[in-house]
């Protein structure tokens, strides 16, 4: 980190969901930042205070607190130079990033009731996830350079699919199978290369991927 990169503070709860993104671009990019885990009984309080009573935030020097987890992984990717320039390739990027963080909207809007949760789950795991798991699939072939889901750069999209995929197999989405991923290859090549990062091999050493 040079004398002139933002002091930054993420603030989010102590587990993966909304925060885990913006957490793994700054490592992978060797952004230093402050990763403040927030207790439940903390945010009690504190949850007033907020732009928009929502976390993950981004603090930047101390000063400038932005909001949003999109607006928040496009920032901190692009500082990471995890996020193309050019229009069409940021548009590409975009868009497998969406469709894998969909993955997490489906999950966070199931129904908390039982037998309305395993019905959607069901759903979620026959239909919706194989059809955005198949999107995927294809723009990757679509736009992949060979080893990365757009071009020939790791950028937001790759971090974005493995966080899903990791989720995915911890086996916490009850009702979808772990193994869900397994049968598309290029899901599962942006998986496995961004899991045998370095940085990101150093990351999961001190925050394991666990149910």
């Amino acid at each position: 980190m040079t004398s002139t990169a933002p002091k930054l503070k993420v603030s989010y709860f102590d587990f993966r969901a909304r925060g885990e993104v913006t957490r793994l671009v700054l490592q992978i990019g060797g952004i230093a930042f402050e990763d403040e885990r927030v207790s439940f009984a903390e945010w009690s309080t504190r949850k007033a205070t907020t732009t928009f009573g929502q976390l993950p935030s981004i603090t930047i020097d101390g000063k400038t607190t932005i909001a949003q987890s999109h607006a928040i992984e496009r920032y901190v990717s692009v500082l990471a130079g995890l996020y193309p320039a050019d229009p069409v390739r940021a548009a590409l990027v975009d868009q497998v990033h969406y469709s894998a963080q969909d993955m997490f909207e489906a999950i966070y809007r199931t129904p908390k009731e039982a037998e309305a949760k395993a019905a959607t789950r069901a759903e979620l795991a026959s239909t919706k996830f194989p059809t955005l798991l198949a999107g995927l699939e294809k723009a990757i072939g679509e736009h992949g350079g060979g080893k990365w889901a757009v071009g020939d750069a790791l950028s937001l999209a790759d971090v974005s699919i493995y966080v899903s995929v990791a989720e995915l197999k911890t086996g916490l989405w009850d009702g979808i199978p772990t193994d869900l991923a397994d049968k598309y290859p290029h899901v599962m090549r942006i998986y496995e290369a961004v899991k045998s990062h370095p940085r990101m091999v150093e990351w999961v050493a001190a925050h394991p991927y666990k149910a």
